[in-house]
């Protein structure tokens, strides 16, 4: 699994939890045990995680119809 992809799922599981207003990005950079500055290597910002989360989604929904 690539770290783009771990980012995701890792976050996913943090807004599942959580709630996307209470997760930070710091929180999901100590959950993947990176640098908030790796994970921003990869996603511009919390929103820019939450729209691939949906983007994947998506693209998951359209093969399984």
């Amino acid at each position: 699994m690539h770290t783009k992809e771990k980012i995701l799922r890792t976050a996913l599981h943090l807004f599942a939890q959580d709630g996307y207003e209470a997760v930070s990005v710091s929180q999901i950079a100590s959950a993947l045990g990176i640098t908030k500055s790796a994970l921003y290597k990869h996603y511009k910002n919390k929103q820019d995680i939450f729209d691939q989360i949906v983007v994947e989604m998506e693209r998951q929904d359209a093969e399984r119809a």
